[in-house]
């Protein structure tokens, strides 16, 4: 986005700095469950991928009176979010690895399926005037954004070793193994994802 509108300064905010190639980005290293450090009505446009896995539900509102707070009136907030893979889309490795982690997020307190309802959180806030939302079937591998999406997520279960092998009570090498397995069975086996956005 920041090189299709190379006139318009653009913020970046996550847990960690990074650099960019781009001169209109700025990265800011902060935790999103505290107040962003913007005045009120700073931006025109605020945009979050994959975040509602961070939050519980209260911090969740908290998060979005803060977007609210930034954005200026007549602004616009986008959100997408990856749901879950259907389970006849996924082998047993996959399931078991899934299962795992719903009951990992669960234990605490985070709803990963709060997606679902984040119509209702935007309708809480008194804020949004407007609400759009699009969801969207992705396969999870094959050509183009399948194979994306199916990366992404075998990097995700990758990232996730160190919390999720001694949840599982694994070892991490037995992990690795299991990554490996998911990842032949989402070769074998092609699944779909599915992306919501709501604005």
């Amino acid at each position: 986005v920041a090189a299709e509108y190379p006139n318009s300064k653009f913020y970046a905010i996550d847990f960690t700095t990074q650099n960019s190639n781009d001169n209109n980005v700025t990265f800011i290293s902060c935790d999103i469950h505290q107040v962003l450090p913007f005045p009120d009505n700073e931006f025109d446009y605020v945009f979050s991928r994959n975040k509602t896995d961070f939050f519980t539900n209260n911090n969740f509102q908290g998060f979005l009176f803060e977007v609210f707070r930034v954005l200026k009136p007549g602004g616009w907030f986008e959100i997408v979010h990856s749901l879950r893979v259907d389970d006849d889309a996924r082998g047993p490795t996959f399931r078991r690895m899934d299962a795992a982690r719903v009951s990992w997020y669960k234990e605490r307190g985070i709803d990963i399926d709060l997606i679902t309802r984040l119509e209702d959180y935007l309708k809480m806030t008194g804020k949004a005037e407007f609400i759009s939302s699009q969801t969207v079937k992705l396969p999870l591998g094959g050509d183009g954004y399948g194979e994306f999406a199916r990366e992404a997520a075998l990097n995700y279960i990758k990232l996730m070793k160190e919390l999720f092998a001694p949840y599982l009570g694994v070892s991490f090498e037995e992990y690795d193994r299991m990554a490996n397995e998911i990842e032949n069975e989402t070769k074998e086996k092609r699944g779909e994802i599915f992306s919501r956005a709501k604005r």
